[in-house]
């Protein structure tokens, strides 16, 4: 008798304690298309002294990560996609642009955030470390709003004599401000990244 309690208890934890996935959260189109590019686009800036910087050997993907939830030993788990990423690589100061939508997401009450838009560019100007710029996050479903809000949204903007529409300024942020970094990213939604400001005071405007 006690040897069929023991195992009707085996069966029954063992199929309760099975991993089961609940659901796959996935970027929407909507939440994506904040993002104008593929990653095979080649992006070329002219700077103040008429300089030609190239990026381009590029790529967009979606990374995923599984999450579990677990209670009493038995577990659920959700497979959301946590990043889009979209980079390019230039040989001058061996450095990339970076173009990322991140995803959150609350595991016990099983819903999902707002993803946001953000921006870094990387060099290695100091071998072997890397000096970072990161420039502010935005929600990517309210933009437009939150950029007014904190003063980084332009209705247009003269960029060396050429006029653009409907500019986020995004500010950047380096942990080393004795180093070159990026004052301000010039982004709009349907060109992409049409400038980068400097430390140094040098401006890249898109070709």
């Amino acid at each position: 008798m006690k040897t069929l309690v023991y195992l009707i208890l085996i069966l029954v934890l063992s199929s309760c304690c099975k991993p089961k996935l609940i659901d796959t959260i996935r970027f929407t189109e909507d939440e994506l298309a904040v993002n104008p590019y593929n990653g095979s686009e080649k992006l070329v800036f002219v700077d103040n002294n008429g300089t030609t910087i190239t990026y381009d050997n590029g790529g967009r993907g979606i990374s995923t990560m599984e999450i579990d939830e677990c209670d009493g030993g038995c577990c659920d788990y959700y497979l959301v996609e946590c990043f889009d990423n979209t980079s390019y690589e230039s040989t001058y100061m061996k450095s990339n642009i970076q173009i990322v939508i991140s995803n959150s997401f609350d595991k016990y009450l099983g819903i999902k955030g707002t993803p946001f838009i953000h921006f870094a560019w990387d060099y290695y100007e100091i071998q072997p470390y890397v000096t970072r710029t990161s420039f502010r996050r935005l929600p990517v479903d309210s933009m437009k709003e939150k950029g007014i809000e904190y003063g980084i949204f332009k209705d247009s903007l003269i960029l060396r004599q050429k006029m653009f529409y409907e500019v986020f300024t995004f500010p950047g942020n380096c942990p080393y401000p004795d180093r070159l970094h990026g004052e301000t990213l010039y982004f709009t939604k349907t060109q992409g990244i049409i400038g980068l400001k400097f430390s140094d005071g040098n401006l890249w405007v898109i070709e």
